[in-house]
């Protein structure tokens, strides 16, 4: 009986001595990862904004062309029209908040409508299968 219960006691005192180690090495390499970033963005956050913003968009990039490339294995047609309409999302929100920040209200207007239309045209006009809808018929 004092053996189960000091087997019961080790097993809890290992349970801890595992998780603290686990602690310590998360500690260790946020420390690793995150002083330097932040020694970087102290000194000069020109290089730790460019370092980031490539870092960043490699990494969803590098998910995403997976994704992408596992889409267009399945349906090509489906796959190039949703990142279609994902390109045309994505400039309509971002030429009209540029023409904004650059004071040209009306073109920002012009371009938010016209990738209002595109969509419109790609999202509920165009079928993904390449077969003609009963609408169009």
């Amino acid at each position: 009986m004092l053996k189960k219960i000091v087997r019961g006691y080790g097993a809890i005192a290992l349970t801890v001595i595992r998780f603290l180690a686990l602690l310590a090495i998360a500690v260790g390499a946020g420390a690793l990862i995150a002083w330097p970033l932040w020694s970087l963005a102290d000194s000069n956050p020109a290089l730790y904004t460019l370092i980031f913003t490539v870092l960043f968009l490699g990494i969803v990039g590098f998910f995403a062309a997976g994704r992408i490339a596992q889409a267009f294995r399945r349906d090509a047609r489906a796959a190039f029209l949703s990142l279609l309409r994902k390109l045309v999302v994505l400039a309509g929100i971002g030429s009209p908040v540029l023409l904004v920040l650059a004071h040209r209200r009306v073109f920002a207007l012009i371009a938010l409508l016209i990738a209002f239309a595109a969509y419109g045209f790609l999202a509920f006009g165009l079928s993904p299968s390449g077969t003609k809808s009963a609408d169009s018929q």
